[in-house]
């Protein structure tokens, strides 16, 4: 029958239908190698993103990039939290260390080298190789803390959670694809939220621009809600079993529609379509362009 109820449900005495209980999580062991494994992953997507936003002044945003890779680490140690069965805080401290470890054993092959300057950015001070190493193993390991208790506290979140524990654990051996085209387009929202602080304060500042900015600015908000609508789409298609009929082929595609099209795709395509209209406007100060983080 069509309307014959899902083996996935249970039955009350009263023949009502209710949702099975959530899933407990992971394991310990396989949150951990998952922490450690989406940490590099979604580091490299957030780098990406801020190469992608400066590519010609790749050395000029080295610190930039570092705060990225450690925030990237950082989303990646909260959501191993969240999905781990038991002992969540030990699942983030180790994969921080895990994480952090990559590099301490990168400075220790480059210590011949370490004094060598890559960067003179920060605070017009050049930054040697050891520095910035070290610099970045120290913000892996404070982000990791944060989010270990951050991603422990998500438990108290059912709609997330809902979400992410109804996942099956061996689709997170593929979901890192999809995953890493959407936390690429972070630095870009952060980029485009930053340009909407600071025209706004050059418009306070000149009011000849308060009727030529901010008014009609509107398709990288859509872009933003593009990203988080495509997503929570993409992650129901994976984690509800009754989602769209039930239908694979169906789940399938609207994954594909919602988490390529949607969030890897119209999202940037919108983003940039704004980012680029304000660095057209006259809003500079200086002799540099204002856009400049």
């Amino acid at each position: 029958m069509e309307n014959e109820l899902s083996t996935d449900n249970e039955l009350t005495g009263d023949g009502f239908s209710i949702d099975p209980p959530l899933p407990e999580g992971i394991h310990f062991g396989a949150a951990l190698l998952l922490g450690a494994w989406y940490a590099v992953i979604f580091a490299c997507a957030m780098s990406a993103g801020v190469k992608y936003l400066h590519p010609d002044t790749p050395t000029a945003h080295s610190v930039l990039q570092a705060f990225a890779w450690a925030a990237g680490s950082g989303i990646a140690i909260a959501l191993a939290s969240s999905l781990s069965r038991s002992h969540r805080l030990a699942v983030g401290i180790c994969s921080s260390f895990l994480s952090a470890s990559v590099w301490i054993a990168l400075l220790y092959f480059l210590r011949d080298d370490s004094d060598q300057a890559i960067a003179d950015t920060f605070l017009g001070h050049q930054v040697s190789v050891s520095q910035y190493l070290g610099g970045l193993v120290l913000l892996i390991l404070i982000v990791g803390f944060v989010s270990s208790f951050l991603g422990a506290a998500l438990r108290n979140d059912d709609e997330l959670m809902a979400r992410l524990l109804n996942v099956p654990s061996g689709h997170w051996l593929w979901l890192w694809i999809a995953a890493f085209g959407w936390v690429s387009i972070l630095p870009i929202v952060l980029y485009y939220v930053w340009l909407q602080f600071a025209i706004g304060l050059y418009s306070i500042i000149h009011p000849s621009l308060w009727f030529q900015v901010g008014s009609d600015l509107f398709f990288g908000f859509w872009g933003i809600l593009a990203l988080i609508v495509g997503v929570d789409i993409s992650l129901k298609a994976v984690s509800d079993k009754r989602s769209y009929g039930g239908i694979i082929w169906k789940r399938v595609m609207v994954f594909i529609g919602a988490g390529v099209l949607l969030a890897s795709l119209v999202s940037p395509v919108l983003l940039n379509f704004d980012i680029y209209r304000m660095k057209e406007m006259p809003a500079s100060l200086g002799a540099n362009p204002w856009w400049i983080l």
